[in-house]
């Protein structure tokens, strides 16, 4: 036997059925292919000449170090698993020959068969020894004055409640399918969804609306117009505008992600750093943009409801509003009546500068993609001419080299 192996279950199943008189297996887990070779040797060198240890927990079968139906085949055949929480490593004793290997989470790899990509080594018959010392260690003392040894793993026996609590979860909530899991790595480390939402910068879209019983009289046309549509809190060309910074928004977009049709914008992960430097730079941007915008928004304000008022004043002096003509003792109001009134009806409706400026932020959504989008080849070849000086073949290979591996 070479020193550096590579095991499988099913090479771990033929070397147990090789065993003539005792059989040691710990691992975090184990499949119905392990599980069943323990039970054949079981019933040819006695049960109590095999010896199991595991972590029978959730988190084991959930990385795929092995399957509630292996541990259950155990169960029902009355062969007992030793307790070993945390176990990462495994072992495989039969008779006075064994060896050391590192059991393969399938969440993260499909096992290798390659025998140049070697996953354990050839215990030495010391090692064997001193392996079987520490699971099983002798029960006669030599002596009434030596101490009774005891496991340092495996310790106590995994109860039918314990299994039966594992077996009900996984049951409620399976596992993701490990091949499926895999094929979403080979991309995910690769690609990212982004998408970038600017909000409350834009000013010069911030509108009020006009309450009715003000639209009234002799304003023109295109008075009415404007009323009827909002009316603008700033003017058009204003410095507090918000152009600027979706300007950077939108040529930060361009310089990082590229746009896949019916699916979002794409991000390479090997620039994501740079991505996520650069989103914090124009979130600086945007606090100093915020700052301006509150020092200087009031005055705007101020002038957008005096604009306002102006045009409001021959209309509602004409036909002044019942609410208007309730509070005056004649039956005309005078300018300055009218002014004082519209300045009150307008202050309910213009927001001030806290009001739209604590409304800026800049959100980046991050999401990983799916294997249905990975799957879809209409998508595969939108990311190729998104990004044709990567070889996105080879990576493709990959991705079919994970699923065939099943």
């Amino acid at each position: 036997m070479s020193v550096f192996l590579n095991v499988n279950p099913r090479y771990l199943a033929d070397m147990i059925h090789s065993a003539h008189s005792r059989v040691l297996y710990a691992s975090p887990g184990l499949n119905e292919v392990i599980a069943s070779a323990l039970i054949n040797i079981s019933k040819k060198i006695g049960i109590d000449n095999v010896t199991v240890l595991l972590d029978v927990s959730e988190s084991v079968l959930r990385y795929g170090y092995g399957n509630i139906d292996g541990i259950m085949l155990l169960k029902e055949n009355g062969i007992y698993i030793k307790e070993s929480a945390g176990l990462r490593i495994g072992a495989l004793i039969c008779d006075d020959e064994g060896f050391i290997f590192t059991p393969t989470p399938l969440l993260i790899e499909a096992g290798k068969t390659d025998l140049t990509q070697p996953n354990a080594i050839k215990a030495a018959p010391k090692q064997v020894e001193d392996i079987i010392y520490a699971v099983i260690p002798p029960k006669v003392l030599q002596n009434k004055n030596e101490q009774k040894s005891v496991p340092e793993i495996g310790k106590k026996r995994i109860t039918v409640e314990q299994i039966e609590k594992v077996k009900n979860s996984i049951n409620e909530n399976p596992p993701q399918k490990f091949d499926v899991a895999r094929r979403v790595q080979v991309f995910s480390t690769s690609i990212e969804f982004v998408e970038m939402k600017l909000k409350g910068c834009e000013i010069q879209r911030h509108t009020v609306s006009i309450p009715t019983d003000l639209l009234v009289g002799k304003a023109d046309i295109e008075t009415k117009k404007q009323l009827r549509a909002g009316f603008n809190i700033i003017e058009k060309g204003s410095s507090l505008s918000g152009d600027a910074i979706r300007s950077k928004v939108n040529e930060l977009k361009k310089a990082f992600t590229k746009p896949i049709p019916k699916y979002g914008s794409i991000l390479l992960k090997s620039k994501k750093k740079k991505f996520n430097n650069a989103i914090e730079g124009l979130k600086q941007d945007i606090i100093k943009f915020q700052n301006k915008v509150e020092k200087d928004l009031d005055g705007e304000i101020k002038k957008a409801r005096d604009r306002l008022t102006k045009m409001l004043m021959p209309a509602v002096t004409e036909n002044p509003p019942d609410d208007l003509s309730c509070q005056i003792q004649g039956d005309k109001p005078t300018e300055e009546q009218v002014e004082k009134y519209l300045k009150i009806r307008l202050d309910d409706v213009f927001p001030s500068a806290n009001d739209i400026t604590r409304e800026m932020s800049l959100d980046c959504i991050i999401k990983a993609v799916t294997y249905e989008t990975i799957s879809n080849e209409d998508f595969q070849n939108h990311i190729k001419n998104a990004y044709p000086l990567i070889n996105w073949d080879e990576m493709f290979e990959e991705y079919d080299a994970a699923r065939e591996s099943n």
